[in-house]
């Protein structure tokens, strides 16, 4: 992660610029996940859905309002791939996530007792009331926090964008990928040109252009 590279890793003259850059800009958005293993089979179910709320302004008030929280009723997006080698034959494999605050924003504790268990128990509650009820088929369950896609990760509160993209000028104020350092380069979604897998990968064919052949 590039903010904890520049504030904690590299003492550096060089650094200082780009650590000053980055304390003048907002870390963005996190996510909840649930890894779901599930009995049976869902007819018609495609490797991508996304739930939508009835409030979409309502989840954005949640997450970046002066009071940020758990949306109670958020977008939702599920994949579960259909592939003999990631579940066994008759069971699937299910990814769920949904956006979160991020950890310790407005002295959010996604490590708080209960927390985290209440709000998976919520979200399938919501995917149930919008047509996918697999609560009594849930044989296992694993959720990944915006705490511990920080404590994983070294992103600032689990941002799984790097900064927030506010503003048309935003991408272009990302960290560079090429690094204050000779032979430091920077690549993912902290970096430039942004978060999410098709900008992750654009970032590293930009450093591997960069570095040239080996």
């Amino acid at each position: 992660d590039a903010a904890h590279l520049y504030r904690d890793l590299l003492d550096h003259p060089a650094a200082r610029r780009a650590r000053r850059r980055l304390a003048r800009t907002v870390p963005s958005l996190s996510g909840f996940v649930m890894l779901l293993a599930v009995r049976g089979a869902t007819p018609g179910l495609r490797h991508h859905t996304v739930l939508f709320p009835a409030d979409y302004d309502a989840e954005f008030d949640a997450l970046f309002g002066p009071a940020p929280r758990p949306v109670p009723d958020p977008t939702v997006y599920v994949s579960v791939p259909h592939d003999p080698a990631v579940a066994p034959e008759g069971h699937e494999a299910w990814f769920v996530l949904a956006n979160a605050p991020r950890q310790g924003q407005c002295g959010l504790d996604w490590d708080a007792p209960g927390l985290a268990a209440g709000y998976a128990d919520r979200l399938l509650d919501v995917m149930a009331a919008r047509g996918l009820d697999v609560r009594d088929r849930v044989l296992f369950r694993e959720t990944v926090t915006p705490a511990d896609l920080e404590r994983r990760t070294r992103a600032v509160g689990g941002a799984i964008y790097g900064t927030s993209s506010n503003g048309p000028r935003a991408a272009f104020l990302r960290p560079s990928n090429r690094g204050p350092v000779p032979g430091l380069y920077l690549v993912g979604g902290s970096s430039h040109p942004g978060g999410g897998l098709p900008l992750v990968l654009k970032s590293a064919a930009i450093v591997a252009d960069l570095v040239g052949p080996a």
